[in-house]
C-alpha cells in the first residue's frame, strides 16, 4: 500500500506513558536535575528526550501503536514498560492489521525463542573481530546484525550501509560467471551510483586511501548464495577504482565477509551430491586479483537465517530498496522505498518526494510497529543477556 502523503510529525505514542513522563520531567531541557532528583530515572541518558532520534521515513499515523524505537529510548524505559512491550511482542500477530503487512501469510515477529535470539547474537558477533576496520554492509541482509553488534559490549563503533539491489551476472560453469549485458546498468545510472558512493564516502579511493593511512582492510559484508548480486557490486567498484587508476591498489584494500545458510542451499539443491561454500566469484577486472581478496564465510542456523534472511517482513523493515534502474532518479540516502518491485510506482514516488522535498516511504502503520518491536526485541535480549553497550549514540 503506497502512503499518499508523508507528514513530518514527531510520532505521538498511543500510550500515554511516554508523553506524561516528559511533561512531568521535561528531559529535554533538565537533563542532569532530573537524574539527582529522581533517582528511579538513573537510566535516561542526560538531556534526552523521547521521540527526537527519528530516522527517516517514519511520520505520524494515528493506527502506528509502537513508537520509535532505538537504544536511546530502550534504556530509558521503565521496567513497566518493559514488560508491555514484551507482551506487545508475543501477540502482534493477533493483533494486527495484516493487510498492512508485506507479506500477509507470516505475520509473526522473529527471534520469538530465546534459542533462536542467541543464534542471532552469536551471528552479530561475528562482526565484533572486524570492529578495527571500516565495515560496509551491502545492501539489507546484513543490517540486523549490524546494528545489533552496534548495540553490544566490545561491539563494532560504526559501519557504512549501503544501498545496492539486484545483479546482472549469472553463475557460469566454465567462465565461472557470466555477465548479462541486457541487465547491467547504462552510463548515465553507473556515473549516478559513484556519485553516491562518493557522497557517503564507500568509493574505492576512500577505502584506499583508509588502507595507506591505517593498514587496515575495508570488510565488505552481505548474504551470499550464489554470490552473483556482491559480483555486481564488485563490477561498479572495480571499473570505477580502474577509470581512477587505482585498481591494483583497490584489490588489496578489501575483503569479503559472506553469511547464509548451507541447509538453504541443500534445499536449493536436493540432487547435488555435493554443496561447495559459497563465495563471490569475481568479477572480469578483479579475476586477476582473486586470490588475493579474502573471504570467509559464517554458516547460519536454519531456523533464524529462515526468519532473519528469508522472511520478506523482516527484510522490508531493514533499508533502502536501490536496483540500478532507480541510480540516476533518487538519493537512497535521502530516499525510503521498502521493497516496491513496480519500478514505475518507484519512479512516481521519487518524482513526487523531488518536487515537495520530502523522504518517502511506503511503510504502513503495521510495518512500522514490526520494525520497532524487532529494535526492542533485540535491545531487550542483549540487556537481559548483559551485553549491551553503557553508552552508545544512535545515527540519526
Amino acid at each position: 500500500m503506497l502512503i499518499s502523503s508523508i507528514q513530518s510529525y514527531r510520532f505521538t505514542n498511543s500510550n500515554n506513558q511516554y508523553s506524561s513522563i516528559t511533561n512531568k520531567y521535561n528531559l529535554q531541557s533538565a537533563g542532569s536535575k532530573i537524574l539527582q532528583t529522581n533517582p528511579s530515572l538513573h537510566k535516561i541518558p542526560v538531556n534526552f528526550h523521547y521521540n527526537a532520534n527519528i530516522h527517516f521515513g517514519e511520520f505520524f499515523d494515528p493506527n502506528r501503536t509502537v513508537p520509535h524505537i532505538d537504544y536511546e529510548e530502550y534504556v530509558a524505559m521503565t521496567n513497566i514498560t518493559k514488560r508491555r512491550f514484551r507482551k506487545r511482542y508475543q501477540t502482534f500477530d493477533k493483533k494486527v492489521d495484516t493487510k498492512e503487512l508485506f507479506d500477509t501469510k507470516d505475520s509473526r515477529l522473529p527471534l520469538q525463542s530465546e534459542k533462536e535470539m542467541d543464534e542471532f547474537i552469536k551471528t552479530s558477533k561475528i562482526y565484533t573481530k572486524y570492529k578495527d576496520q571500516p565495515i560496509i554492509c551491502l545492501g539489507r541482509s546484513p543490517k540486523w546484525f549490524l546494528n545489533a553488534a552496534l548495540w553490544m559490549k566490545d561491539g563494532i563503533d560504526d559501519y557504512k550501509f549501503v544501498a545496492f539491489s539486484k545483479f546482472w551476472f549469472r553463475p557460469d560453469y566454465k567462465e565461472g560467471v557470466k555477465r548479462l549485458d541486457s541487465l547491467a546498468p547504462t552510463e548515465k545510472e553507473e556515473n549516478a551510483y559513484r556519485r553516491y558512493l562518493k557522497r557517503i564516502k564507500a568509493d574505492p579511493q576512500t577505502i584506499v586511501d583508509n588502507m595507506e593511512k591505517t593498514g587496515k582492510k575495508t570488510v565488505i559484508t552481505d548474504y551470499i548464495c550464489s554470490g552473483k548480486g556482491a559480483c555486481s557490486f564488485l563490477d561498479v567498484m572495480s571499473k570505477y577504482a580502474d577509470d581512477l587508476g587505482i585498481l591494483d591498489k583497490f584489490a588489496k584494500s578489501i575483503q569479503f565477509v559472506g553469511i547464509g545458510s548451507m541447509d538453504y542451499m541443500e534445499d536449493l539443491n536436493p540432487y547435488a551430491e555435493y554443496i561447495s561454500e559459497p563465495r563471490v566469484p569475481m568479477p572480469p577486472k578483479l579475476i586477476p586479483y582473486e586470490n588475493q581478496i579474502k573471504q570467509e564465510f559464517y554458516n547460519l542456523d536454519y531456523n533464524m537465517f529462515r526468519e532473519m534472511l528469508l522472511n520478506q517482513n523482516t527484510n522490508e523493515c531493514r533499508s533502502t530498496y536501490y536496483p540500478h534502474e532507480t541510480w540516476a532518479i533518487y538519493k537512497p540516502d535521502k530516499f525510503k522505498t521498502g521493497l516496491i518491485k513496480d519500478m514505475k510506482k518507484v519512479k512516481e514516488m521519487a518524482k513526487q518526494a523531488n518536487a515537495t522535498k520530502q523522504s518517502m516511504s511506503i511503510f504502513t502503520p503495521a510495518m512500522f510497529d514490526y520494525r520497532n518491536l524487532l529494535n526492542f526485541r533485540i535491545l531487550d535480549a542483549l540487556f537481559q543477556r548483559g551485553l549491551l553497550k553503557t553508552i552508545h549514540h544512535s545515527k540519526l
